[in-house]
């Protein structure tokens, strides 16, 4: 909190800014800072309100629950006047997560151009908060505006707050502001209070280094200095056109060689360089694969820049001009770094290449690497991982600002640790409910997607348990979880069906918070029959109705295990809003299991053609189990 001395003038969370979106229907709190005992007035839609700054210049004014409403400008007066302009009331969510909630509408998402085309809606506003770290619970967020969603921004916005907001929009007829709040790559045990994460089983250790470091504030503005230089050295494309190594003349006969993909991580900033060579400069531009780069390069030609990636880049794949070309030898060049874990991998099996004219040229191999002609990568702790840093900096300062609810999209980064998942995800959920003291905000999620190779029997698979404990999480009032199963991807981390994950979401707000009669989501098991003699187990599904396959194929994903806990892969069989399951090698089913792996085959839908919830019916551990 600020001391009198500090308060000079009148201030206000950059969240009370033009263009703001405030709840409708419910209390809304305004807040800020004056100076000490001074008055401070709020005028809106013709009505006062008025409070007096504490000794510590803190003030708080609570606004009664106002229908929809808008534009109308706020004045707030105090030893100065501040006007918020086109303010309504509407629907407020806050949109959290990793790295598939922050992931932007431009970042390859399927339908974007669509989108962008269509997306001048006034009526939908998105706030982004800036990434923040901070070891102790601060009170104000980094600066930040409200954004009315337009062509020309919609691209920046949350891919699936994006779809999210569209849905709501559409159908409830207000404005909607979405305020986001994500970090990519991030553990959830960032993203809540330190007091609550410390009494967690998992996190005991790492709560308690925390507590007894006590210079926190030097160590993290120290970090963030070399962290601003390690991206400035990243992101120099001018200092990296200035390499000799562009130079087809320039001596590399000391480089190693390699061939790609790089079956071993290389580090700092590699520099990668080959020649090919054209009889002549063909007329249709040639397109340049290397199938996916992990994670930022700079890709040159003939010592030009072709193309610049990062982490949301998908595909590595780039046509080259014939302003670039040259006939006879042409130098390929690129400088690759990894920002997340310094792990540099270049291309994908069978997708390094070069298409003249529809014919593929392989270019795996003979490449020469050098990563010594750079100083190495500045070395950067990742604190967003520190229990507590973003919850305190990022969610702390946010949750007093009045919302309808949650969206969130994470867990991909707790697969590693899924046997705290559950009670960590509850008490998450508790802890930001708390903060924003309302004990029944509802709280919305999305399940994991599928990665990894594609498997039909994989019962210890890390990712499934993860999702179960999600679903575990069910059991936390208020709460709904969006299905995303059918969209993931065996190589990319980052599903580009954002539509379906934000409307899927849209969905359990329709049913849950607005009241709405439609089917919130896939087949969700509900009931388990064993027994009477048959060697076979019966599944009870709700929403099941037009229970079916996709493409009416065969029932796929389900696993069945008897008392041996060996799972096998079962027949499946639909009647009606049930399935039937049996495996000749068990005569007496104890245990059922569905979408049980890492990216598992599954087929199963209802008539909505949303994906069957993945769920088991046993609670053997995974060491516990066995498959055949």
């Amino acid at each position: 909190m600020s001391s009198s001395t500090e308060v000079q003038a009148l201030t206000l969370s950059s969240l009370f800014s033009d263009h703001m979106v405030l709840q409708r229907d419910k209390p809304v709190r305004l807040w800020g800072e004056a100076p000490v005992s001074q008055t401070v007035s709020v005028n809106v839609l013709g009505k006062h309100y008025s409070t007096q700054a504490a000794p510590n210049g803190d003030w708080e004014i609570i606004l009664p629950a106002h229908n929809k409403a808008g534009p109308f400008n706020i004045t707030i007066v105090a030893d100065e006047t501040k006007t918020i302009q086109d303010v309504y009331f509407g629907e407020v969510w806050i949109a959290s997560g990793q790295s598939n909630m922050e992931w932007k509408l431009k970042g390859n998402v399927i339908g974007k151009d669509d989108e962008l085309a269509t997306a001048n809606r006034p009526l939908i506003r998105f706030f982004e908060v800036p990434y923040a770290l901070a070891a102790t619970k601060q009170t104000h967020l980094p600066k930040s505006q409200w954004q009315v969603a337009s062509s020309k921004n919609a691209g920046y916005f949350s891919a699936v707050a994006w779809f999210f907001a569209r849905k709501l929009q559409g159908q409830e007829k207000v404005a909607v502001g979405i305020i986001e709040s994500n970090w990519g790559g991030t553990p959830a045990e960032a993203w809540l209070d330190l007091e609550v994460v410390s009494t967690l089983a998992g996190y005991e250790k790492q709560s308690a280094e925390v507590k007894a470091q006590h210079n926190w504030p030097d160590i993290l503005a120290l970090n963030k200095e070399k962290e601003a230089q390690k991206w400035q050295r990243i992101n120099a494309l001018e200092t990296a056109l200035k390499q000799p190594a562009l130079n087809k003349a320039y001596d590399d006969s000391q480089w190693q060689s390699i061939d790609l993909p790089n079956k071993n991580p290389l580090h700092h900033f590699v520099w990668l360089r080959r020649e090919f060579t054209l009889t002549d400069i063909p007329d249709n531009p040639v397109t340049l694969s290397f199938g996916g780069i992990k994670q930022n390069a700079f890709i040159f030609i003939n010592g030009q820049h072709l193309a610049t990636e990062d982490w949301q880049a998908t595909g590595s794949t780039h046509l080259i001009p014939k302003a670039l070309l040259q006939q006879g030898e042409n130098l390929i060049t690129l400088r690759v770094n990894s920002d997340w874990d310094n792990q540099v991998i270049v291309g994908k099996q069978e997708q390094v290449y070069l298409e003249v004219d529809g014919v593929k040229t392989d270019l795996s191999s003979a490449w020469r690497f050098n990563n010594k002609i750079e100083p190495p990568m500045p070395k950067v702790m990742n604190y967003s991982f520190t229990p507590s840093f973003i919850y305190n900096a990022m969610i702390y300062p946010l949750l007093p600002y009045t919302a309808q609810g949650v969206i969130w999209y994470q867990g991909e980064s707790n697969v590693n640790k899924h046997q705290y998942y559950h009670a960590l995800f509850s008490h998450l959920i508790k802890n930001w409910r708390t903060r924003a003291q309302s004990p029944a905000m509802p709280f919305l999620f999305v399940q994991i997607s599928a990665y990894l190779p594609a498997s039909e029997l994989q019962p210890k698979s890390k990712w499934a348990y993860l999702r179960d404990a999600q679903r575990q999480t069910l059991s936390v009032p208020h709460t709904a979880m969006a299905v995303s199963i059918d969209v993931g991807s065996a190589d990319d981390l980052h599903p580009k069906q954002k539509r379906q994950v934000g409307e899927r979401l849209w969905r359990q707000a329709a049913s849950r918070v607005y009241e709405r009669d439609l089917v919130e989501s896939g087949p969700d098991f509900v009931d388990l029959q064993l027994g009477n003699g048959q060697a076979q187990a019966t599944i009870t599904f709700t929403n099941a109705q037009g229970l079916k396959t996709t493409d009416n194929a065969p029932v796929e994903g389900f696993i069945i295990a008897g008392a041996d806990k060996v799972f096998r892969k079962a027949n499946a069989q639909i009647q009606g809003s049930k399935i039937l399951l049996s495996h000749p090698d068990i005569k007496a089913p104890k245990a059922v299991r569905y979408a049980w792996a890492n990216n598992p085959i599954v087929n199963l839908t209802n008539s909505e053609n949303l994906p069957a919830v993945p769920f088991r019916t046993d609670d053997w551990l995974e060491g516990d189990v066995s498959a055949k």
